[in-house]
C-alpha cells in the first residue's frame, strides 16, 4: 500500500526500492537503529524535514531534503517511517 501511495506521489522507480527496503528499522541509521538510541536523539527529530505519506501512518524522510541531518540520523535515497499509532 504504502508503494503504490509513493507511486503516485511521484516517487522515481529507481530509488522506491530502496525507499521500501529503509522502512524496518533494521536498515535505518545509527542514530535511529534501537529504541534506547531513538529516545536519547529524540531532541534531533525536529530537524528532519519530513512529507506525510497521504491516507498513511507514515512519512518519507528523504536525504536530499536532510543535509542538515548528521550521517548517523540519515541513510540514502532516504528512509519511510511508518507508525503504530497516528501522526500530526
Amino acid at each position: 500500500m504504502i508503494r503504490r501511495t509513493l507511486t503516485e506521489m511521484g516517487c522515481p522507480p529507481h530509488i522506491l526500492d530502496d525507499l521500501m527496503e529503509n522502512c524496518h528499522e533494521r536498515r535505518w541509521p545509527p542514530g535511529l537503529c534501537s529504541l534506547e538510541t531513538r529516545q536519547n536523539n529524540r531532541r534531533q527529530y525536529e530537524n528532519y524535514l519530513c512529507k506525510r505519506v497521504p491516507g498513511k501512518q507514515a512519512v518519507l524522510v528523504l536525504a536530499c531534503d536532510n543535509t542538515q541531518m548528521g550521517e548517523d540520523m540519515m541513510v540514502e535515497p532516504g528512509l519511510v517511517m511508518i507508525f503504530a499509532h497516528g501522526i500530526e
